[in-house]
């Protein structure tokens, strides 16, 4: 074995995979409707569609890096993982926001503000993952107070965020319960392969909760 060798992770590479597809997909289908129905654009609708793409690259990032049995081609890829998963959140965050007040102008700027933020904070920590779970967790603050008060206005969208949410934050929760843990295996004829379930268990979750977001979504594009 070369310095350059890690184990493959072909478990994670495939719910990873999984995920990719189904954000390109509900990504596209959500466009689609986008563009077809004129009527019914509004401004919060580029953000979802937006947030989809973002993990879809995320995970397909994250898909290649786990995938792969190079250190190297790993390393390259964190960056921009760490960069489509912050991205997306923040874009879920501005879409929340502006579906709530209904209001565009000024609150355009916002993602454009936290993306840069993001992004400047990455450079300079070095792509920490505490960054991202930072980002998750303050994004997830920001989803969860608008989401309610979406709620109490009875928007119907307000539900599926909020149980979605749960769900995602569930699955987060397990991962890093299994990554303080610290169990994984080895497995294949010359233990070339790694398995580390709390990663693909958070991957299953995650797509439990996209698809309940994209259910609630897609009613504001039809």
């Amino acid at each position: 074995m070369t310095r350059d060798y890690k184990p493959s992770e072909p478990v994670t590479l495939v719910t990873d995979l999984i995920l990719a597809i189904q954000g390109f997909l509900f990504g596209l289908i959500l466009l689609y409707y986008y563009m077809k129905n004129k009527d019914k654009r509004r401004k919060d609708s580029i953000f979802w569609v937006g947030f989809f793409i973002s993990v879809a690259l995320f995970a397909l990032f994250g898909a290649i890096s786990h995938g792969s049995t190079s250190v190297k081609i790993a390393s390259i890829l964190w960056p921009p993982t760490m960069i489509f998963g912050g991205i997306s959140f923040i874009f879920f965050s501005a879409g929340v926001i502006i579906f709530y007040k209904e209001k565009y102008d000024k609150m355009l700027i916002v993602p454009v503000i936290l993306v840069i933020i993001y992004l400047i904070l990455a450079v300079l920590l070095n792509w920490i993952f505490l960054l991202w779970v930072v980002l998750l967790l303050i994004c997830s603050v920001i989803i969860f107070f608008y989401a309610f008060k979406a709620k109490k206005k009875e928007k119907e969208l307000a539900s599926y965020i909020i149980y979605g949410l749960i769900l995602i934050l569930i699955g987060g929760a397990v991962q890093a319960i299994g990554g303080f843990i610290g169990y994984e295996t080895m497995f294949g004829p010359n233990n070339e392969y790694l398995f580390s379930p709390h990663n693909d268990i958070f991957h299953v979750i995650a797509a439990i909760g996209l698809i309940v977001f994209f259910k609630g979504i897609k009613k504001e594009f039809i």
